[in-house]
């Protein structure tokens, strides 16, 4: 069986449910298709009940229509962004590239000026990996979004697809959470809300395809392979999800300040 993380290449995809069920939009000229997933069809088809949203990224502008269909998910109160992954691994640093772009604003909460923009408490943590830390990574973010108080958990991750059109070429985003490594066969503990006591929205890109799914060569053998561009990837995909976390997470400062925050 082939390994993803993606919904869009889950069993439920060529079925009669699905296309009768599926919107398929268009916000700021890119592509999306965004499904809910109810207990008894995510029990038939073995899919986690809640909504996919999965953009199509060869055109238009991404991080608009990412900002704008996270806004539209976030409850409210105060957020922890979790980056998961090693960024020393190309393939596996998207999380914690991501966090560069994302400012912690709870800090400043004490400030006249917070109130005064309207501005959403912000923590970020990078998770690390339980090979270097000893740690579930999921355990971590978890722990930390109760001990700060947040009402809602933006992890962020790599994932791994099947077919090789949608390697670094979409952006999946749902509300029921993430199983770190889940798609290279390395499960770990869940992330959701059952595990944190709070909503989890997982955003992602894949960014390792099995090599069983693109040549016979290794069969079987239980090969990742990643483009070659891989770093220059990882960085344009964590600067559009990265702003895109901070525009949704405080819409009421721009581009600019949210960037200036990030430097501080």
């Amino acid at each position: 069986m082939k390994r993803t993380d993606l919904f869009c290449e889950s069993g439920i995809i060529d079925t009669e449910e699905y296309s009768k069920n599926v919107h398929k939009g268009e916000a700021y000229g890119t592509e999306y298709t965004d499904m809910n997933i109810s207990p008894d069809t995510g029990k038939r088809y073995g899919i986690k009940p809640g909504r996919y949203v999965t953009l199509y990224t060869d055109k238009g502008s991404v991080k608009n229509c990412l900002t704008d269909i996270l806004s539209g998910m976030l409850p409210p109160g105060s957020a922890l962004a979790a980056g998961l992954g090693n960024e020393n691994i190309g393939s596996d640093s998207l999380g914690v590239k991501a966090l560069r772009h994302i400012p912690a604003t709870a800090h400043l909460s004490g400030h006249s000026d917070f109130t005064d923009l309207g501005m959403r408490s912000v923590y970020v943590l990078e998770t690390g990996v339980t090979g270097k830390t000893g740690i579930e990574s999921s355990s971590r973010a978890a722990f930390t979004a109760r001990y700060v108080g947040a009402d809602v958990i933006i992890a962020i991750d790599s994932l791994a697809c099947a077919d090789i059109e949608r390697l670094c070429s979409v952006i999946q985003l749902t509300d029921t959470g993430i199983s770190p490594g889940s798609g290279v066969g390395n499960d770990r503990k869940a992330l959701d809300r059952e595990t944190a006591g709070i909503p989890v929205i997982a955003i992602g890109v894949p960014t390792v395809i099995d090599l069983d799914s693109v040549s016979d060569i290794a069969a079987d053998r239980g090969f990742m392979v990643t483009p070659r561009n891989i770093d220059v990837l990882t960085d344009k995909f964590a600067e559009i999800i990265g702003i895109a976390v901070s525009r949704a997470l405080n819409p009421t400062l721009s581009e600019q300040e949210l960037k200036a925050l990030s430097l501080l």
